[in-house]
């Protein structure tokens, strides 16, 4: 925020857990003390909607401090995060028969990722908290950005990195984390054993499986998309999902801009997972309950997790509840996918970013996502972040003549 600006007041009230409904007061509490159920943010409804969507002020993701659960402005970390592009993408709704196709792009974010929209409020809050240190379970993407933001706040952190991460968020990881350790296996190996340790309070927990300050950052996603619509939600939001805090979070946004009455109606929501790690998708379609899928390596690495638990059913509550979808891709199509999005648009997005798009793709095939719909596509990375096979380095000595010819048969109609 620019210096002498009005800073917003978050109207955060209480905890709210989404299974009984027990509210609790605005405390570091990771779940219901009455029924271990997870926990939201619930806030003064009321005086939101007398304020209007003018209560927002400056930019960036603290913009919408007044929905969001850090208190004091000096706690309100940031790197610049949020205001991510939303881009028309006419050339590849025409390749997918799409009316109109956007893209909400957080490749833009600090570190590239859409983990710049969660890291800043989990950070916040551990200062809120009186924390001195921070520590996340990651294949990639929140370890960089936890570490980045925990290094920007002046806190230490601890970050697991997944042994098989690409290089570049390995590299980031490696510069920015004050404690960084690998670990063999897949997320779901660690994750129950470290969420042990968080009962201890040794740190503050920045993980995606029940932490409601985390969490909350990312449903800005959904404001800044009805905010560069003129406050107009699309028909479809197709939203990565591992554990499920992006899908969540964003379906959450929605239903509290309906509530406000600052739009509409909300979209439907598309759950979109790998082949390989789609335990969310088999339960949709089965009817089942949820049910944990051992997994092995996606290209998709921020969608490795084969055991979402209660996120995982809390996004199958939504998709029942609301009439929603879930998909998923292959590999194969997931890295497809990032070529034509790459050459129809110059949008270049990391595997990961680009599986809601290869699982759109797929999802309009089977007619399972109305074409006629306007669709947002949530791309959460960069692909500067991720790591490929390297291209041919083959070069060519050329002279005049050799130059003209090349470049006239290469343009040649």
């Amino acid at each position: 925020m620019t210096p002498g600006a009005m800073t917003p007041e978050s109207f955060a009230t209480a905890l709210r857990c989404v299974e009984c409904g027990r509210e609790h007061p605005l405390g570091y509490v990771l779940e219901c003390t009455a029924c271990r159920g997870l926990l939201e943010l619930a806030y003064d409804w009321e005086a939101l909607r007398r304020a209007g969507p003018r209560v927002f002020t400056g930019g960036g993701l603290w913009r919408y401090a007044p929905v969001l659960p850090i208190a004091d402005p000096a706690h309100r970390v940031t790197l610049g995060e949020g205001q991510s592009p939303l881009l028309d993408c006419p050339a590849l709704g025409r390749r997918l028969g799409v009316r109109r196709l956007q893209v909400k792009f957080e490749g833009s974010n600090p570190t590239g990722t859409v983990k710049d929209r969660s890291s800043p409020t989990a950070v916040a809050a551990a200062l809120q908290f009186g924390f001195r240190a921070t520590s996340v379970v990651s294949s990639g993407n929140a370890g960089s950005s936890i570490a980045a933001y925990s290094a920007r706040a002046g806190l230490r952190s601890l970050i697991f990195a997944y042994e098989r991460t690409s290089a570049p968020k390995l590299l980031h990881m490696t510069a920015a984390a004050t404690d960084l350790v690998l670990y063999q296996g897949v997320y779901d190996d660690l994750i129950t054993l470290w969420d042990r340790l968080v009962e201890e309070r040794l740190f503050f927990d920045c993980g995606a499986s029940r932490n409601a300050y985390k969490h909350e950052g990312k449903k800005t996603l959904a404001y800044e998309i009805a905010e560069q619509s003129g406050w107009r939600a699309p028909d479809v939001v197709v939203a990565p999902a591992a554990v499920g805090e992006t899908f969540i979070a964003t379906h959450r946004g929605f239903v509290e801009l309906e509530r406000l009455g600052w739009i509409a109606r909300r979209p439907l929501m598309v759950a979109a997972q790998a082949a390989r790690a789609n335990p969310i998708t088999r339960a949709w379609r089965s009817r089942r309950p949820l049910e944990a899928v051992k997994i092995g390596y996606t290209v998709a690495e921020g969608l490795a997790a084969g055991n979402p638990g209660r996120k995982g059913e809390w996004v199958l509550r939504i998709l029942n509840e609301s009439g929603g979808v879930a998909g998923e891709a292959e590999d194969e199509e997931i890295l497809e996918a990032q070529t034509l999005l790459a050459r129809t648009e110059g949008i270049w997005a990391g595997p990961t970013g680009v599986a809601a798009l290869a699982v759109l793709r797929r999802l309009l095939a089977e007619k399972a996502v109305d074409p006629d719909a306007a669709i947002c596509v949530i791309l959460s990375e960069t692909g500067l972040k991720t790591e490929a096979r390297a291209p041919t380095r083959r070069a060519t000595a050329f002279d005049a003549a050799s130059l003209r010819r090349l470049v006239e048969a290469t343009l040649r109609p």
